[in-house]
């Protein structure tokens, strides 16, 4: 075995140029299997982080739970982690805030929300200790306040009680949020101690934040039950129970999305490569049949021969891999760091953070690949090796197996363009594997710049931003709120800020043109409460896409009288489907009405749970209006004024949520800008490999060839003539490679934009052919085919005539 390997290493130390095209296809195909992984993996993470920042990492919370239930909480085994939250009661100057003492788990498991963070000092541990933002203190009439300081707050245990004086020891200073537009709303630590020093025991009053073991073994499917069984068990009513639904999401539920992206994505990659690293290996192979067949001669068996091959690879990818995983993981941190940061200049909400990207199971897993790739790519070459017969190999000259026996067809004049078509038929099941493999990339590419091609920017911030320049949105919390009723839909509708009286002054402001407006209810469905929009006929066109469910006739709908789901997901998961009878309570703050009719359809994805069309809405006369949204619009000269009287407007408005058009577009276009930055480095790399073979192929074609262009240039071929005649060969698989490309790229790229457009895929709006790309497409193609005739000529006329004729391959 010792005298195989060395053989192999030999064929592989003296065919130099095949070793390091296979090499350098070996080391880009690591490299982007390491990319795609290690990005992937990166999103999944960063996905996980900032559900856990924006929705906290507790599973659920129990709320107004007893001592006698905590108790049984934290004797229950599926219970992992547990914090405790109390509302310590009411400071005065903070009625509309918070005053609670939470243990370090909660502070863990809480959203993100910088005032919970300490800037100096420590939390509260002892009964009398107190930190807060240095606002609030402002706010009570202490200035300047520092760590150790004593202040006096009028304080209260609860709405039955008075206030009376208590005297706090001020242990940390929190940060203070950027902007206070509900007044007397100030975050405010308090000890566990105080708590029970101020309430008897048997009034005492838990938050009980939690997360589940892995002995709970739960998923997405049976997570409810299983907190609502553990809720039941230590005596909580099921109305006290909150189920994190957004967190766990993305903690249970796989990230099938990006998996299964990543997967298709490596599966291609696999496959391009070994057909790639296969058509390299056969092309050397055939030029060296006489040696195998030698070497068989000589007494080697047919195993020994497909070890020979074998390792030739092998030792090819040895080398190769390492280099492939260095590389492309630096690549993958680089540009995963750069798109964090860069989506953090364009976020107003919470920040990324990074996250590791290293994981030795996705290296692993890519080492593994790569290895299979090659060897399936050595397969055939294998097989074809150990069936070389000793007497077939000393006849053996290339393709003449194929060439037909007979009467030569001669030619009176010989042109350099027939020279060259010669040489590129001379083997056409070689020249047909180049240009489709070179073709295939080029395919990819096609397919993925109709994609990318076609993202419309300005449709996606319209999809955000329905209407004008502006849109002032009722900030209410997503999940019905227990604990904080004044967050909640149906309570704000009930002092609606969105009213005719800041209609007036919007219009007031100089450069308003104009102000639509959209009303919205909080529908009570089954004993749940969700945000139910109404919506004109334009809105319900505007909001409609390919994927939608049923019968999504607006008018018909009013006809009959029914109403539409927001997301078709949801309407199937909660049992509904289009056609069903529906019946629910609404609240527009002015009063409650009963719906009874039917569903007639549902949105792929709308702001909201349900729609009913205006006409529908105002069939059952409600009184009063309930706007949801306004839209301001002005001209884009004015767009930086107005939006500066805007803010000035809603500085001491709550529960209002000012999102602009350009915010959304500079969002859309950054989405767009990584996407095609993305997509196309990719392709770059992918093309480099199918490179590879073209570069392998006319190598292969100029070195059995040398011999044969020695001669014609010794009668008269001229250099000029030796460099147009390589130039028509690569130009003829250029042009090969770009039939292929849009005879099969087109249409798939067709097919492709109509999928991500019917299931609402970001920024699918119109389809046009993508010119810009395919034309820089063919021309790199170009360059890079003259530039590599180029250089094999000029290596070709380095050796002398002589030399050439008594080459002997």
């Amino acid at each position: 075995m010792k005298t195989i390997s060395r053989i192999a290493y030999s064929n592989d130390k003296r065919n130099r140029t095949r070793s390091i095209l296979i090499m350098m296809a070996i080391c880009l195909t690591t490299m982007l299997l390491v990319i795609i992984s290690t990005v992937g993996n990166g999103v999944i993470h960063l996905q996980k982080s900032q559900a856990a920042s924006s929705y906290g990492s507790n599973y659920g919370l129990f709320i107004t739970a007893d001592g006698t239930q905590l108790k049984e909480v934290e004797r229950r085994a599926e219970i992992s982690d547990i914090g405790i939250m109390c509302t310590e009661g009411i400071l005065k100057g903070n009625e509309n805030g918070g005053f609670v003492s939470a243990d370090e788990t909660v502070r863990k498991m809480l959203p993100y929300n910088q005032e919970y963070v300490l800037k100096e000092g420590t939390y509260p541990e002892k009964a009398q200790e107190i930190a807060a933002g240095r606002a609030f203190f402002d706010a009570v009439g202490y200035h300047d306040v520092k760590v150790g300081d004593t202040v006096t707050l009028e304080y209260r245990s609860g709405m039955q009680s008075e206030y009376a004086p208590v005297e706090f020891t001020v242990s940390g200073i929190l940060y203070d949020r950027d902007e206070y537009t509900i007044e007397a709303s100030y975050v405010v630590f308090g000890s566990q101690d105080f708590y029970n020093e101020r309430v008897a025991e048997g009034d005492r009053q838990y938050n009980i934040y939690f997360t589940l073991s892995d002995s709970a073994n739960v998923s997405m499917n049976n997570v409810a039950p299983v907190i609502k069984e553990i809720a039941d068990s230590c005596g909580i009513d099921q109305k006290n129970v909150i189920i994190n639904d957004l967190y766990l999401q993305w903690v249970l539920q796989p990230s099938y999305e990006m998996i299964v992206v990543c997967g298709t994505l490596i599966l291609g990659i696999v496959l391009f490569s070994v057909v790639v690293i296969y058509n390299i290996f056969q092309v050397g192979i055939a030029q060296k049949v006489q040696e195998y067949g030698k070497i068989k001669a000589l007494g080697a068996t047919r195993k020994q021969m497909k070890q020979l091959i074998f390792r030739e690879g092998i030792l090819l990818a040895v080398p190769s891999i390492p280099l492939g995983l260095l590389f492309g993981f630096l690549i993958a941190k680089v540009s995963f760091n750069w798109l964090v940061e860069q989506g953090n200049l364009v976020s107003s909400g919470i920040k990324n953070h990074q996250v590791p990207l290293f994981s030795l199971t996705i290296m692993l897993i890519c080492i593994f690949v790569s290895f299979l790739t090659v060897v399936l790519a050595l397969r055939k070459p294998m097989k074809i090796v150990s069936r070389i017969s000793p007497i077939e190999a000393t006849r053996y000259l290339d393709s003449s197996k194929t060439q037909k026996q007979g009467r030569r067809k001669g030619r009176k004049d010989v042109t350099v363009f027939s020279m060259a078509m010669a040489n590129v038929t001379g083997n056409p099941k070689r020249t047909i594997a180049t240009i489709l493999t070179m073709g295939l990339s080029c395919v990819l590419f096609v397919i993925i710049s109709n994609y990318v091609g076609n993202i419309d920017t300005e449709h996606e911030a319209r999809i955000a931003i329905n209407h004008g320049q502006f849109e002032l949105q009722l900030d209410y919390s997503q999940n019905y709120d227990e604990a904080y009723s004044e967050n909640n839909l149906d309570t704000i509708l009930q002092n609606n800020p969105l009213n005719d009286s800041l209609i007036k002054e919007i219009k007031s402001i100089p450069g308003v043109t104009d102000v639509l407006t959209r009303e919205i209810v909080s529908a009570d469905l089954n004993g749940t409460k969700f945000p139910v929009a109404i919506v004109n006929q334009e809105d319900f066109e505007m909001m409609r896409g390919d994927g939608d469910i049923g019968s999504m006739d607006y008018a018909q709908a009013v006809k009959n009288g029914d109403v539409f789901f927001g997301w078709s997901m949801w309407m199937e998961a909660d049992g509904y489907s289009a056609g069903a009878p529906i019946t629910f309570n609404f609240d527009n703050g002015s009063g409650t009405y009963t719906y009874h009719g039917k569903i007639a359809g549902s949105f792929v994805s709308a702001d909201t749970y349900l729609v009913i069309p205006e006409e529908v809405y105002r069939s059952v006369n409600p009184k009063g209006t309930s706007y949801g949204y306004l839209w301001v619009d002005c001209a884009k000269k004015d767009v930086a004024s107005v939006e500066q009287s805007l803010n000035d407007l809603l500085s001491d408005t709550s529960h209002i949520k000012l999102n602009t058009y350009h915010a959304e577009l500079q969002t859309a276009e950054y989405a767009s800008r990584m996407m095609k930055l993305g997509c196309y480095l990719f392709m770059a790399i992918v093309g480099l490999i199918g490179f590879m073979n073209l570069a392998n192929t006319m190598i292969i074609n100029i070195t059995t060839k040398k011999q044969e262009y020695g001669v014609l240039q010794a009668v008269g071929m001229t250099n000029k003539q030796l460099n147009l005649c390589l130039q028509i060969q690569g130009l003829i698989f250029t042009v090969g490679t770009i039939c292929v490309a849009l005879a099969a790229g087109l249409p798939l790229g067709y097919a492709l934009f109509s999928y991500a457009k019917h299931n609402g895929i970001f920024g699918m709006n119109v389809y046009h052919v993508p010119l810009i790309p395919i034309l820089v497409m063919i021309l790199l193609v170009g360059i890079l085919q003259i530039v590599l005739s180029c250089v094999l000529s000029s290596n070709l006329k380095k050796e002398t005539l002589v030399e050439r004729i008594r080459y002997q391959g």
